[in-house]
């Protein structure tokens, strides 16, 4: 049976709450039993009192009255800590995504600054980065309704329409919501329902370190088709569609502008020339920077600027098509703390949040800003943006965008990702021994042609390997074809040229001996 508490009185008589936030002396509680006849039973018995009671009911009042001012008490003390944590729990925020450490770490700042400022009190901020977006969005699925943030932050479109369409973020339409565009070339900029907004636009680019291609005396590849050259085999590096969202921006590119047959024999052909892969669009950035790679794939076209901030030598290769990417944001389902949700997501697109997205290294999504007004009020990055858009707004930039069919996308996510794992990732190794093999017998072809061989057979049967690569991904059957191939013009092979030359001089000058011969036999 639980005993009733006592309260501990100092010297002065007065009764400390130990609880108190000015408190400075510890004051000890100690449960034992606090009887009718205690201070604090008499003082609150005579305050109450109102008629003349006999001794026995004066005894049993007391009782009753010490009983229940201990349950009171000890109510209190149980349910303490959870009040505590209500009141805690209205300045706190969480956030999921795969934005960079950058951008994180200039939003908490500036975040924790405005709330500071506005509110009187301090916010607390934790983030949630487990990989790229495919992997955070996994996350919240494990969830399950239930997440430990409250706001995803970061990630494309397609990553947003499938929260979307699995239910797993709400509407709200944040203050600064107009003055972000509502779609561009054919992409959506924003939900219409107001499910999610872009708060930063990106382009889809390649990288290259300049120091390391000037080295190797090779020139910036201009074009997706130029990254085949063998001139580029093993200086070229990227990241897997299902780890990567602008990896698999960059499949969707391909796809939407060359049709889906040639874009899948266009990345078997490029997985060909890849001298690894990397572990995310960040690892991409770090290896060309370093000069480990000159080359990288599929990366946001904000990694150049902040490269070159830090000093080094890393340029975008914009190619012939590319799209936009809305790097968006959304108010997660189930939200432990909705309320200061919302408050983060009007100050991310008020003019003071747009300032710290571009101090995180991302573009500001805002029509209205101009980053030569920005340079002017002493904002670090607006000068870089200008160099590396060479225009003084994202919005003023001129690029051969391909009209973008989001939906189709959406819905064939999960098929993409999983074939590029099945039929290049996880037969990478194979696929490059059967093209190597399909090249070095299509070089061997090409001499016995001149040498005047009939190697029409051979020709048939490296075409036939050809397609079993690009087309099929069949790398087994394409190397059995390719093995055929070789075996035709050793098959066909006659005696060499010199040798049929030297036999046919022979045979002639031998028939006109006969000739000779024959003109001298007198009659």
């Amino acid at each position: 049976m639980l005993k009733p508490v006592r309260w501990h009185y100092n010297s002065e008589n007065a009764c400390r709450n130990p609880f108190h936030p000015l408190q400075k002396k510890r004051v000890l509680i100690h449960l034992v039993p606090l009887t009718e006849n205690s201070i604090l039973v008499n003082n609150l018995f005579h305050f109450f009192k109102r008629d003349i009671v006999t001794g026995k009911e004066v005894k049993m009042r007391k009782r009753i009255l010490s009983v229940t001012i201990s349950a009171a008490l000890l109510t209190t003390l149980l349910f303490l800590p959870a009040l505590v944590g209500q009141v805690q729990a209205a300045d706190k925020i969480g956030w999921v995504g795969p934005v960079y450490k950058e951008l994180s770490a200039s939003l908490t700042r500036g975040f924790k600054e405005y709330y500071k400022e506005t509110y009187g009190k301090d916010v607390d901020i934790t983030f949630v980065r487990p990989g790229g977006w495919p992997v955070c969005l996994d996350k919240v699925r494990a969830w399950g309704g239930k997440p430990d943030a409250d706001i995803f932050l970061g990630a494309g479109a397609p990553a947003h329409e499938v929260l979307k369409q699995e239910g797993l973020i709400v509407p709200y339409r944040p203050k600064g919501w107009d003055k972000v565009p509502a779609d561009w070339h054919g992409m959506k900029v924003k939900d219409k329902g107001d499910l999610w907004t872009c708060f930063a636009p990106w382009i889809v680019t390649n990288l290259y370190n300049e120091k390391v291609l000037k080295k190797l005396r090779l020139p910036p590849p201009k074009t997706w088709n130029d990254l085949l050259n063998p001139i580029y085999r093993g200086n070229i590096v990227h990241t897997l569609p299902y780890a990567s969202g602008t990896m698999h921006e960059t499949i969707e590119i391909l796809m939407q502008a060359f049709g889906e047959e040639e874009a899948w024999k266009y990345l078997r052909l490029l997985a060909a020339q890849l001298a690894r892969f990397s572990t995310g669009s960040t690892d991409t950035t770090q290896l060309v920077a370093r000069g480990e790679v000159p080359i990288g794939i599929a990366q946001p076209q904000m990694n150049a600027m902040a490269a070159r901030k830090d000093g080094f030598p890393v340029r975008d290769l914009l190619p012939e098509k590319t799209i936009l990417v809305p790097e968006a944001v959304a108010l997660l389902k189930g939200a432990p703390n909705e309320e200061v949700g919302k408050i983060f997501l009007d100050w991310l697109f008020s003019m003071d949040g747009q300032k710290y997205v571009l101090e995180g290294r991302y573009f500001a999504a805002n029509t209205d800003i101009k980053f030569s007004e920005w340079e002017k009020e002493g904002v670090e990055m607006a000068k870089h943006a200008t160099k590396a858009l060479g225009v003084d707004s994202f919005w003023d930039l001129q690029v051969d965008f391909i009209e973008y069919d989001l939906d189709l996308a959406t819905k064939r996510w999960d098929e993409v990702n999983k074939k590029y794992e099945n039929e290049i990732y996880r037969k990478w190794g194979e696929l490059k021994s059967s093209l190597f093999l399909i090249e070095e017998v299509e070089g061997e072809i090409s001499v016995a042609k001149a040498q005047n061989k009939d190697v029409t057979k051979a020709e048939a049967k490296i075409k036939e390997a050809r397609r079993l690569f690009e087309i099929d991904g069949a790398y087994a059957a394409a190397r059995l074809a390719a093995t055929e191939a070789r075996a035709v013009p050793a098959a066909a092979a006659g005696l060499p040229t010199g040798i049929i030359l030297i036999v046919a001089i022979a045979i002639l000058i031998s028939v006109i001996a006969v000739i000779i011969a024959l003109r001298r036999r007198p009659a």
